[in-house]
C-alpha cells in the first residue's frame, strides 16, 4: 500500500512540474497579446507597464526591447533608459525602425552627434518610405542646429511656470500680453482647415484699432503641403478681410504656426518646423519694415528657450518687459509647460561644457533669487547653471565687490581656484562618459568599420580625459591647501586615506574618521566590518564615516555574499562604480577592494558594481586614484542624493555649500 501511494505521489509531483510551466507559459501569452494590442492602439502607458512585465522575464527579447524604448520615447519618460534600450535592440537586428528611435531619443536627450550617427544608419538600413515619411535628412539638419545652438546660450529669466493640459492654453491667464488666445473662427478658415478639422490657437488683440491685421496658421487652398501663417486685414474693426498667406521668408516647406504680432516693436514671433530648427516647433522672431514692406530673416530665439521638443505661443506684455511661450519639454502627451520669463537686454552667450550643464539649463527652473522680498518677482538666471568661474553656482564664489575695491583677497583666489577645479572636473567627467558609452558600443556592435571609428574616438576622448582630470586634481588639492578650517576637528574631516595595518607585506588603508561626532552608543565601524549596510538602514547625517579599505584579499565568500541593492543613506554621499557587467561577479573579483556592492540597472540584466561609501569629494577622488591603479582604469565617481542618483556637478554644489569663507 505504502509503495502504491509512494508512485501516485510522485506521479502527481512529475505532472504538476509541466502543469505549473504551462500555466505561467499561458499567462505570458496573454499579456503579449495585451500588450500588443495596446501598443497598436497607441496606449503607451499600458503597453509600457505590460512590456516591462514581458521585458523582466525575457530580459533579451528584442521585440520588448524595441517596444519598451518606443513607449518611453512617446511617453517622454528617462530618455536615458530608452537609448539603452534601442542600443541594445539595434544590435539584435529586430527592426531598422531601432536606428530611427534610437536617433530619436538621442535628439530628445541633447545627444545631438549620436543622434546623427543613429539617423544616418537608419537611412542606410531603413525602408524608402518610412525613410521619407520621417524626414530622416531633415531630422538630421536639426540636430546639426542643436549641436550650434547648444554651444552656447542667451541669459534667461524664470519668473514662474505652470502644467497645462493643450486645451488649457486657450484663455489661459497666465498669458502675456493685452489680448487673449482663442481658436481660430471659422470664418478665417480654410476648406482645407475645416476638412482637416484645424482650428489652430489664434492671438486676438484687446486693442484692434492699433492691429492693422490679426495674424493666424492654417492650411493653403492649394496643394502646398505643412501649415502656414496668413494675415487677415482689419478693415473697420469689425469687418475683415481675406487670409493672405506671409511670403517665403516666413513660411517654409515645413508646419509653421502660432503666430504673434508684437505691433509696438514691430515683430513677429512665430514657431516653425523650418528655418533652422533644433527639434520640433522652434521659436523665431522676425522684423516688419513698413517702408519697404518686407521681413527680416527670421532669428531663431536660441537655446534655452528653444529645444529639441516643441517650443511654441511666445506673446511679450504690452510693454515688452516679459514673455510667456509654452514647451512640451518637460511633460507628457497632451500637455505643455507654461514658462513666463524675464526679456533681458544682455543676451550675451554662456559657454556649456557638457550635456550635463545643457539638459539642466534647459529644465528653466525657477529659484527664489537672495535678494527677492514680497514686492519683487521670484526669478533665476538659467545662465547659473553653467559653471563658469565668475558665475560659478555655489554661495562661496557669488561674491558682489564693488569696483572701487577691486583688490584680491584670499578669499578671491580661493573662490577662482575652486572654480577652476570644477569646469575641468565637469570636463573630465564628460569625457569620461563619452568613453564608457563608446567602449560598450564598440564592445557589441558586429560592424567593423563603425568599431574602429569608436576605439579611435575612445583612445583620444580618454587622453583628454586624463589629461583633464589631473589638472582638476591639481586645482582641489590646491583650493584645499588654500582653506583654512574653522577648528582641528574640522581639518581632520578631509583627511586622506592613512594606512591601518601591514599583512605580510600588504598595506591596509583606510580613512581616518576618528574625531568624527559619533552617535551616542554607536561605534565607528573598522577595517574587518566592511559589507555594505542592509538594504533598508538609512544613516544619520551625523554619523558621516567614510568606509572603505584596501584589504590583502576579499572579505567576501559563499558566507559573506556581497552585498546586492545600496543602502539608504540621507544626505549626500559618494560611491565609485567599479564597473557593468553582464553577469554576478566571483566573491574575489575585485580583490580586496572593500565594500562593495551591486544593483540591477533598470530595464535591463546589466549589474552596476560599486565600491565604498564616502560623504566628501577630497576622500573619494583619492580613493578614486588608489582604485584605479588596482587595475581599474575605467572607475569613475557617481553621487547620490537622500538615495538617489544625481550628477557629480549637483553633488558638487550640495557639498561646497557648506564653505562659506
Amino acid at each position: 500500500m505504502k509503495y502504491r501511494l509512494s508512485i501516485i505521489l510522485v506521479f502527481f509531483q512529475l505532472m504538476a512540474g509541466p502543469l505549473a510551466v504551462k500555466a505561467q507559459d499561458s499567462t505570458m501569452d496573454k499579456l503579449r497579446v495585451e500588450a500588443q494590442q495596446r501598443f497598436d492602439n497607441l496606449d503607451y502607458t499600458g503597453a509600457l507597464s505590460a512590456y516591462r512585465q514581458l521585458l523582466a522575464r525575457f530580459s533579451k527579447e528584442p521585440e520588448y526591447l524595441h517596444k519598451t524604448g518606443v513607449c518611453l520615447i512617446k511617453l517622454n519618460q528617462d530618455q536615458d533608459e530608452a537609448i539603452n534600450l534601442m542600443r541594445l535592440a539595434t544590435l539584435s537586428g529586430y527592426d531598422p525602425m531601432s536606428w530611427y528611435y534610437l536617433g530619436r531619443a538621442c535628439h530628445l536627450n541633447y545627444l545631438f552627434d549620436d543622434a546623427i550617427k543613429a539617423y544616418s544608419r537608419f537611412i542606410i538600413q531603413g525602408k524608402a518610405q518610412d525613410i521619407k515619411i520621417l524626414e530622416i535628412e531633415r531630422q538630421i539638419e536639426m540636430a546639426k542646429n542643436g549641436i550650434e545652438f547648444t554651444h552656447s546660450g542667451r541669459t534667461v529669466s524664470v519668473q514662474n511656470t505652470k502644467k497645462l493640459s493643450m486645451q488649457q492654453l486657450e484663455n489661459a491667464s497666465e498669458i502675456n500680453g493685452s489680448g487673449k488666445l482663442i481658436r481660430k473662427p471659422a470664418e478665417f478658415c480654410s476648406k482645407k482647415d475645416l476638412r482637416s478639422g484645424y482650428r489652430p490657437l489664434v492671438f486676438l488683440p484687446a486693442y484692434t484699432e492699433i492691429n492693422e491685421h490679426i495674424y493666424v496658421a492654417g492650411y493653403q487652398k492649394t496643394s502646398k503641403p505643412g501649415k502656414q501663417i496668413f494675415r487677415v486685414k482689419n478693415i473697420n474693426h469689425v469687418n475683415w478681410g481675406l487670409p493672405e498667406p506671409l511670403d517665403n521668408m516666413i513660411n517654409t516647406p515645413y508646419d509653421d504656426e502660432y503666430p504673434f504680432f508684437d505691433v509696438k516693436a514691430s515683430v513677429l514671433y512665430f514657431s516653425s518646423k523650418g528655418h533652422a530648427s533644433m527639434g520640433g516647433y522652434d521659436i523665431f522672431k522676425s522684423v516688419y519694415d513698413w517702408n519697404t514692406k518686407t521681413w527680416s530673416k527670421p532669428e531663431n530665439m536660441g537655446f534655452p528657450i528653444n529645444s529639441p521638443y516643441d517650443d511654441f505661443v511666445f506673446i511679450t506684455d504690452e510693454f515688452s518687459h516679459t514673455a510667456s511661450f509654452a514647451s512640451n519639454r518637460s511633460t507628457g502627451p497632451g500637455q505643455a509647460m507654461l514658462y513666463r520669463i524675464k526679456l533681458e537686454q544682455d543676451t550675451t552667450g554662456i559657454r556649456f561644457f557638457n550635456v550635463d550643464e545643457i539638459r539642466k539649463a534647459s529644465q528653466l527652473l525657477v529659484e527664489v533669487s537672495p535678494q527677492a522680498d514680497n514686492n519683487n518677482p521670484v526669478s533665476i538666471q538659467a545662465a547659473e547653471t553653467v559653471i563658469k568661474p565668475e558665475t560659478i553656482p555655489i554661495p562661496e564664489i557669488q561674491v558682489a565687490i564693488s569696483p572701487e575695491i577691486q583688490a584680491v583677497t584670499p578669499k578671491d583666489n580661493y573662490n577662482k581656484v575652486l572654480a577652476g577645479a570644477l569646469i575641468l572636473q565637469l570636463k573630465a567627467d564628460s569625457l569620461s562618459r563619452i568613453v564608457r558609452e563608446k567602449r560598450l558600443l564598440a564592445r557589441d556592435t558586429p560592424d567593423e568599420e563603425l568599431k574602429k571609428q569608436l576605439v579611435a574616438d575612445i583612445i583620444q576622448a580618454d587622453k583628454d580625459a586624463k589629461r583633464i582630470q589631473r589638472e582638476a586634481d591639481k586645482k582641489f588639492i590646491e583650493a584645499g591647501n588654500m582653506k583654512k578650517p574653522e577648528s582641528p576637528a574640522e581639518d581632520m574631516h578631509d583627511s586622506a586615506v592613512v594606512m591601518a595595518k601591514e599583512i605580510g607585506g600588504t598595506r591596509v588603508y583606510q580613512y581616518n574618521s576618528g574625531t568624527l561626532p559619533d552617535e551616542p552608543g554607536e561605534q565607528v565601524p573598522q577595517p574587518e566590518k566592511q559589507s555594505e549596510p542592509a538594504a533598508n538602514e538609512v544613516l544619520t547625517t551625523q554619523a558621516k564615516v567614510q568606509n572603505f579599505a584596501i584589504l590583502e584579499q576579499s572579505p567576501y565568500g559563499p558566507s559573506n555574499p556581497i552585498t546586492e541593492g545600496l543602502a539608504s543613506h540621507s544626505g549626500l554621499v559618494y560611491r565609485i562604480q567599479l564597473g557593468v557587467f553582464s553577469k554576478v561577479r566571483p566573491y574575489d573579483a575585485f580583490g580586496g577592494i572593500s565594500p562593495v556592492s551591486f544593483e540591477q540597472v533598470s530595464g535591463s540584466s546589466m549589474l552596476k558594481y560599486y565600491a565604498g561609501l564616502f560623504y566628501s569629494l577630497n576622500t573619494v577622488m583619492i580613493a578614486l586614484e588608489t582604485v584605479r591603479s588596482k587595475g581599474y582604469p575605467d572607475a569613475f565617481i557617481v553621487a547620490f542624493l537622500d538615495g538617489k542618483p544625481i550628477t557629480t556637478e549637483k553633488a558638487r554644489e550640495v557639498e561646497f555649500e557648506g564653505f562659506r569663507l
